[in-house]
Parts: structure tokens; C-alpha cells; sequence
């Protein structure tokens, strides 16, 4: 039942409230286990249907990006999904062996240093799973998503202590009850004073007008040599029709030729058909450094920015690229091997660098997935003073299914997180734009052939969060490995 509840909210966002007791029904298999093992299953039990039931839409992703077979990306999803349900394996393992604690508050002190440090491919957290409830998850500008899932857990932990109460009528649980009533209510204040000094400032801010285009270009047409013309046309048939903007953004290697990596301006019969009107361009293309042909040349998957007349006036490389799809992992080494053919995939960027327009807008691309991670988009606003983040991705992998929804509600917190505007442009879909506020504000279909033409607000200034990062999360991790620490050297666990 676990499993459902936790996994319901990341397929229809509507059923949020499902997260707040999630973990109810595994605290009393925990508490019923006969031994620690067998606690210690339920919990990696639970974590595999979770992840089966959230993100069963892998198979169709593996099969189509990997090119296996539907067995055998069905295999391979299920290996990960084993892999990825040790997360609460170990956190069963914990409150097993060390128990509730006082005030009820040792699985919610466990779960955020699991969650914080435990690598997923897909980057959930349990917060995420409140995207729709706008109020609680405002604390993201001071602590990340970790303060809402301390308090989801918390609460879990508090509703199965009265639940499963063994002592009747005993009232040891209505203390830690008020207080994360409390804790709760104030995050609640906190969101809605939040919210509320936003939309006065979104009010006032400077706006730039956008047009992102989503051209629809299918998973088997993309890389086709045959259809690389087509493709393009697809892109330059949208843009044409676009006026009054003063940036037009195409997504991840919209444009599939190979290009150099110091490319000074792009060809001035492409830039003709675009018809840009005096509009910005951003496009992404995978380029190259070094002859091709030559020893040793360097490949990145790249974004870059030109000016009306199509002078490049900046480019950014992916910093963090995806394992098996743009590099081989320890394709050196393998290289070493007799009879194995040295692999070079794609060369990770060197750090973030905004893309600035004239009017003092300074942009973060963000490429594919990186706009799921937190680090990247604070390092563009602390480290180069972003004032607008902008994704540019291809979810076509994802097919027809729940996952381009997932990953645009998963950005969602990079907007809250950094308090900036986020523009996200996709080969076919979601494309959308989310506000400082979080939300969704606009989107189109996923599968259509559209642009998406909006004013984003550019703020300026620094949340707390993006000051100091993780600090609430690295402070809990602290905290609960002393605690462990502690337990684990005062006694022996007798149900082994």
C-alpha cells in the first residue's frame, strides 16, 4: 500500500495529499517484521513498487533510447527498479534498529540524508510530490525541497504512532502532533507571504518577451539523415510566423549538423529564412572542437546564442551529460583491452556561462536533465548573476506517457529554489513556462507542432538558498548520523 500511495502523486499531482500518510502502512509492516531482515525487505519492497508503478514509462524509454527489445528493456527497468528501492531499504533498516525517537522526529531526521545523498537516476524527491500544493513548497528559497520532506516524513511518523498507538487512550503522541502542526502551519504563512511579495514584484519587474518553439519532431525522425532537412524546415516554418519577441528559442540539438564549437556567426542564407524580426536566437546543436578528422577532437552538446543577424555572441556545453547516451563510462580504460575500440562520447562542460543579451538579460541554459538538478542552476545565479533560467531539452524518449509532465514539475522547483523565471523548450513537450513562483503558468500539448509565446519577468537578488545551499540538509545528515552513531555503539540489535 506504501508503494501506491507514495508513487500516486507523481502520476496525477491532483492526489498530493496521498504523500502525507504514504509511509503509514510500511511503518506498520516495519514495527510487525519478525526480524530486521524481513523489516529490511519490506522497506526495499516498498521502494521497488514505488519505482515500478512512478516510473514504469523506462521501459518504453530504454527500448527506444537503447534500441533493446521490449524483454529486455523490461529486464533492465526491473534490475533498476530493484537498485532503486534500496533507498528505503535503508531507511527501513534505520527505524528498525533505532526506532521513532523522541517527538516521533528520528525517520524524518533518517529519510533526509538518504534522500539527499542516495543517487537516483530520475532525481525525485519526496517533496516533489507536493508540486500542486503551492503554499508548502515556497520553503524551497531557503532550504531546498529537504524541508518539505522532513515534514511530510514527520508527519507520516506522527499519523502511524496514532494509528498503531498499542496503549490506549495514551496521549504521548498529541505533543509531537502540535508541534509539526506548528511547523507545518508556519511553512504554510511563510508560502503565502511568499507568494504574495512575488506577484508584487513580478508586477514590476522588467519583462522579455518570448517565443519558444516546440516543432514536434518525432523519435524517429530525429538523427535520420534523410529527415535532417525536413526536421529543420519544421523549426524554420514556426519561426517565421513569430513577431514581436525579442528571443526566439529553438530545444536541444534542434539544428543536427555538426557544428564548430567557435562558430562566429551562422550562414547568412539560414539566417534570411529564419526572418528573426530583430529577436535574439538560441538554439541547441551538438558541435565540435578540432578537425573531426584530426587526433583526439572534443564533441559537446551545446547551446548557443545569436544576435538578429546571426552572430554568435555566446555558446554554453553541457556540464552534466547522460551515462551510456553521450559518454561511455570508463571508456578509457575499457579502451586498454585488447581488441576493444577506444570510445570518445561527449566532453562535459567546464562550468556554468550565462548567455547575455544586450538589455542585461543573463540567461542559464540549462540543457536536458540538468534543470532536475539544484546545484547547477544555483551556481548559474550565485557564481555568473542569471536572471532568467531557460531548458532546452528533447523528451521525445518519454513517448506518450507521464514522464514529460514529471520532468516539468521536477523543474518546477528550480524556479522557487532561485526565485527566477523558467522558460522550458522542448523537441515535443512539455513546453512551458514557470514562474518565480513555481507554477506552470503556461504549456502546450506535448505531440503538436506550436509555439509557446509569453513575457518572462527577469528578477535580480539572491535567496537564502541560493547563498548557502544545502545547509539544511547537510546540518540533518550530521544529526542523524550522530544519532546512529550513537545507538549502534550503546547497543546490539537482538532481532537480527
Amino acid at each position: 500500500m506504501s508503494a501506491f500511495l507514495l508513487a500516486a502523486p507523481f502520476l496525477a499531482p491532483i492526489l498530493f495529499p496521498a504523500a502525507w500518510v504514504a509511509f503509514v502502512p510500511l511503518f506498520w509492516a516495519i514495527a510487525h517484521a519478525k526480524n530486521l531482515r524481513a523489516a529490511v525487505f519490506y522497506g526495499w519492497l516498498a521502494g521497488f513498487i514505488a519505482h515500478v508503478v512512478g516510473f514504469h514509462w523506462l521501459v518504453y524509454t530504454i527500448n527506444v533510447f537503447g534500441g533493446f527489445p521490449y524483454s529486455i528493456s523490461t529486464v533492465v527497468f526491473l534490475i533498476y527498479a530493484a537498485l532503486q528501492g534500496l533507498e528505503i531499504a535503508i531507511f527501513a533498516f534505520l527505524v528498525r534498529g533505532i526506532g521513532f525517537g523522541p517527538w516521533l522526529i528520528f525517520p524524518a531526521l533518517f529519510w533526509v540524508p538518504i534522500e539527499f545523498l542516495f543517487p537516483l537516476l530520475f532525481p525525485w524527491r519526496l517533496a516533489n510530490s507536493q508540486s500542486s500544493f503551492s503554499w508548502f513548497i515556497q520553503t524551497a528559497d531557503l532550504v531546498g525541497s529537504y524541508g518539505a520532506s522532513f515534514l511530510l516524513m514527520w508527519c507520516n511518523a506522527i499519523v502511524a504512532d496514532v494509528v498503531f498507538q498499542k496503549k490506549s487512550g495514551s496521549k504521548a503522541h498529541w505533543g509531537p502532533a502540535a508541534v509539526c502542526g506548528a511547523c507545518i502551519i508556519a511553512s504554510l504563512i511563510y508560502g503565502w507571504v511568499r507568494l504574495n511579495q512575488l506577484t508584487a514584484q513580478m508586477r514590476t519587474a522588467a519583462k522579455l518577451t518570448v517565443a519558444a518553439v516546440q516543432a514536434n519532431i518525432g523519435v524517429g525522425m530525429k538523427w535520420d539523415s534523410k529527415q535532417m532537412n525536413a526536421n529543420l524546415d519544421a523549426h524554420i516554418k514556426l519561426t517565421r510566423e513569430i513577431s514581436g519577441v525579442q528571443l526566439i528559442l529553438w530545444p536541444e540539438s534542434a539544428i543536427e549538423e555538426w557544428l564548430p564549437e567557435n562558430l562566429s556567426a551562422l550562414p547568412a542564407q539560414f539566417v534570411e529564412s529564419l526572418q528573426l524580426k530583430n529577436a535574439y536566437f538560441i538554439f541547441g546543436a551538438r558541435s565540435y572542437r578540432g578537425s573531426p578528422k584530426g587526433p583526439a577532437p572534443k564533441a559537446f552538446n551545446t547551446a548557443f546564442l545569436t544576435d538578429p543577424r546571426g552572430v554568435v555572441l555566446g555558446r554554453y556545453h553541457k556540464q552534466v551529460l547522460l551515462a551510456f547516451g553521450e559518454y561511455i563510462p570508463f571508456s578509457g580504460l575499457l579502451g586498454l583491452l585488447p581488441g576493444m575500440p577506444f570510445v570518445e562520447g561527449f566532453t562535459a562542460g567546464d562550468g556554468p556561462s550565462t548567455l547575455d543579451l544586450r538589455g542585461g538579460e543573463k540567461i542559464a541554459p540549462l540543457i536536458c536533465y540538468e534543470d532536475l538538478m539544484p546545484e547547477i542552476s544555483r551556481s548559474f545565479v550565485r557564481e555568473k548573476k542569471a536572471n532568467l533560467l531557460v531548458n532546452l531539452t528533447n523528451d521525445a524518449w518519454y513517448g506518450r506517457t507521464v514522464a514529460p509532465w514529471q520532468h516539468a514539475r521536477l523543474a518546477q522547483w528550480r524556479a522557487i529554489e532561485t526565485r527566477r523565471s523558467l522558460l522550458r523548450v522542448t523537441n515535443t513537450g512539455v513546453t512551458s513556462f514557470i514562474n518565480a513562483k513555481g507554477e506552470i503558468a503556461e504549456a502546450l500539448p506535448i505531440f503538436t507542432p506550436a509555439v509557446l509565446k509569453t513575457e518572462a519577468e527577469i528578477l535580480e537578488g539572491e535567496t537564502f538558498y541560493v547563498r548557502f545551499g544545502d545547509w539544511f540538509a547537510w546540518g540533518i545528515t550530521l544529526i542523524a548520523i550522530s544519532i546512529a552513531l550513537s545507538q549502534f555503539s550503546r547497543r546490539r540489535f537482538t532481532s537480527l
